[in-house]
């Protein structure tokens, strides 16, 4: 646990309470607005239906994986009975996850992409949600250029965002996330740029929302301002930053949290999107530390929080599990609820309050989520 000494003070400016002033009966204050572009209302689109933002009411975990229900592939021309690859592909095994989550207090889980499943994943999302009473979001995106199409190199900006659009179609998506660029690299590669102008793109021709991996802790050239790069590349075809969330920023152990905050700064959400995974050596009293520098700048309303879980620990890109006892729900342990069950408790242990906890877990999402749909 981190321990800090404010002053009631100093801790209740940071949170600009001030901001809360009779707000608690405002839709808009709370993130969740019933705002309108002229007569067209705001949604947030999940694999059922399009809701309007203030019925999510409980938490929601902005970057998560849920699986697809594909099985292993036939041999011989045979069907298999091997079982899947990994939990999160098996209906009934993930049905228990969800419900125990739901249970915990998550409202509502976006499926990160990370290739463009258009139709594919639909079918098994939606199973989920109906099975579980979970609001699930489908999302898609080019991930990172190993696993982008051999053809993409050779289509322009314009077609790659004709695909995307496509595809959110295909897959009744709530958003477009998670585009990525290669790990250990400093600069972004030229194909990466035109890919991310191409997301702004398709962003710009229905609406949808943007979140971003980023690279951080993945090797010692990366740059700090790798999540700015990604920012840059977006605004540079329209984008407006309210409309993205970079993601993996809790990766980047920065104790002055200085690119969250520029990030923040320009408007743009700033994703703590690994909390709970001991994601390549960053502890969450590290991150812990820079969630509480960032609520001191004033940044409340740019924060989001998830664990970005694959339903199990990935010890291949190092990470380990800080945490003893079971992983899955179903055995006892957190499952897809540990922003909820292991950090929030941390960050109420450092002083964060409940109203606060509630806007970065509650408002926060429902608002970088919820969007104005376009005519593609």
């Amino acid at each position: 646990m981190v321990s800090v000494d404010w002053k009631r003070r100093e801790f209740l400016g940071a949170l600009g309470v001030a901001m809360w002033a009779g707000m608690e009966t405002s839709d808009a204050a709370q993130g969740s607005p019933a705002a309108t572009d002229g007569k067209k209302q705001r949604i947030i689109r999940t694999v059922l239906k399009d809701l309007a933002p203030r019925e999510l009411t409980t938490a929601t975990l902005m970057h998560e994986h849920l699986g697809s229900g594909r099985r292993p592939p036939p041999r011989d021309g045979q069907p298999t009975d091997a079982p899947p690859g990994s939990p999160t592909e098996d209906a009934s095994w993930m049905e228990v996850e969800l419900k125990a989550a739901k249970a915990a207090g998550v409202g509502c889980i976006v499926s990160a992409g990370t290739g463009l499943s258009g139709a594919t994943f639909l079918p098994y999302l939606t199973k989920l949600s109906e099975a579980t009473g979970m609001h699930l979001i489908n999302a898609t995106a080019y991930y990172t250029m190993p696993s982008y199409p051999k053809d993409l190199a050779n289509k322009s900006e314009d077609e790659i965002a004709d695909g995307l659009v496509k595809t959110t179609i295909e897959g009744r998506m709530g958003a477009f996330g998670e585009f990525g660029v290669v790990n250990g690299e400093a600069e972004m590669d030229p194909l990466e740029k035109k890919v991310f102008r191409a997301a702004g793109k398709a962003h710009l021709r229905t609406g949808l929302p943007i979140f971003t991996h980023n690279n951080y802790s993945t090797g010692p050239d990366v740059r700090p301002e790798m999540a700015l790069y990604q920012l840059d590349q977006l605004e540079s075809v329209g984008v407006h930053p309210e409309s993205v969330a970079l993601g993996h920023l809790c990766c980047h152990d920065d104790p002055k949290v200085d690119v969250a905050k520029r990030l923040a700064k320009r408007g743009a959400f700033v994703a703590f999107d690994r909390v709970t995974r001991q994601q390549q050596w960053v502890s969450d009293q590290h991150r812990l530390t820079m969630i509480l520098a960032f609520l001191e700048a004033g940044y409340i309303d740019n924060l989001l929080l998830s664990s970005d879980y694959i339903g199990r620990i990935n010890t291949g890109v190092g990470e380990v599990n800080g945490y003893p006892g079971p992983l899955h729900a179903r055995d006892g342990g957190p499952g897809y609820a540990r922003p909820l069950k292991l950090f929030v408790p941390l960050m109420m242990k450092a002083g964060i309050k409940d109203k606060a906890i509630r806007r970065i877990t509650q408002d926060n999402p429902r608002r970088f989520l919820s969007f104005i749909p376009k005519q593609a």
